[in-house]
């Protein structure tokens, strides 16, 4: 393919740009992530059907971002993009970025999808560990909820990933979104329930079969474990999203003392900068207890009492 700006094939650069990131290690689901951005925004500017030129993708990046996304997920297809085009023109296939002067939008983190601890406990029940895929559910939910991995490493991780004796998952870097591997630890009430588990997983089953497979040994993806998990919420009577699992874990890390360095290695974060959402959120709650366990409020509020002498003129009135 010739390295020029006035016919450009998109999808053969993205093509290539797939190869070379797989080349790179890149995840398997960051690839597909990476494949599915591009693609919208190629489709939004009719670049799957036929080459364009390099205006025609300048020009359609100012409108596609001119749409009114929210603001993480306009950010998400910023991020994805700009690493698209940013390899182009490395490779000399753009002169420049198209992306660059699009500006990240101000993201509000108070609303992380965290879930008070009440209604987990509700959520847990649902499941019917009675059944295959219900023992599945339960121990997926509870080793989200005890190590903050993502859904999408969960759906990868194998029985040698498993260590029951250390009480220890290993995320491997294939599997990790970050590339990078890390070890969780388990409670000993989820590796309980793990136990319990693996003993009704089929023995027929190989090892590259996952963990928390289909009833058929197939991966489990992230569509099928919302269904799930939203119709155990509508069973319970609560609101909890898959991702919800790995917020309230970093939540409740925070609020019982975590450090957030400790946090950040947990939840396979490259920097601070993901993990500062946490801290922001899990100090609101501190400030809340502090304003209950203040000796000092509680001083205040004792003066507002009803008085246990009454004086004459109470008396006599």
């Amino acid at each position: 393919m010739g390295k020029n700006t006035k016919n450009i094939n998109c999808l053969d650069l993205l093509n290539e740009f797939l190869f070379a990131k797989q080349a790179d290690g890149v995840s398997e689901e960051t690839i597909k992530n990476y494949r599915y951005h591009a693609i919208t925004f190629l489709k939004f500017i009719r670049a799957d059907k036929k080459p364009v030129d390099y205006e025609t993708i300048h020009q359609g990046i100012i409108r596609y971002f001119s749409q009114p996304f929210s603001a993480g997920y306009r950010n998400i297809k910023l991020r994805h993009l700009k690493v698209f085009f940013n390899w182009c023109v490395r490779e000399g296939y753009l002169p420049t970025n198209p992306v660059e002067g699009i500006k990240k939008a101000k993201e509000d983190f108070s609303n992380i999808r965290h879930a008070p601890l009440e209604d987990l406990h509700k959520l847990l029940k649902q499941p019917d560990q009675h059944t295959y895929t219900g023992l599945r559910d339960y121990c997926l939910m509870l080793v989200q909820l005890d190590t903050g991995a993502r859904p999408s490493e969960l759906f990868r991780v194998k029985p040698s990933d498993l260590n029951l004796t250390a009480r220890e998952l290993y995320i491997r870097p294939e599997v990790s979104k970050t590339c990078v591997g890390r070890t969780l630890i388990l409670s000993v009430f989820t590796t309980q329930a793990l136990v319990r588990f693996l003993k009704v997983r089929p023995q027929w089953w190989g090892s590259d079969i996952p963990i928390f497979a289909t009833e058929t040994g197939k991966p489990l993806d992230r569509y099928q474990w919302a269904y799930k998990v939203r119709k155990y919420c509508q069973q319970a009577g609560v609101k909890v999203t898959p991702y919800g699992l790995r917020h309230s874990f970093a939540i409740e890390f925070l609020k019982a003392g975590g450090d957030p360095f400790s946090l950040q290695r947990l939840l396979g974060h490259t920097d601070l900068t993901m993990t500062r959402r946490y801290i922001r959120l899990s100090q609101d709650y501190i400030k809340q207890a502090h304003e209950k366990a203040s000796p000092v409020q509680k001083l205040q509020n004792m003066s507002k009492r009803a008085p246990r002498r009454l004086n004459n003129t109470q008396l006599n009135a």
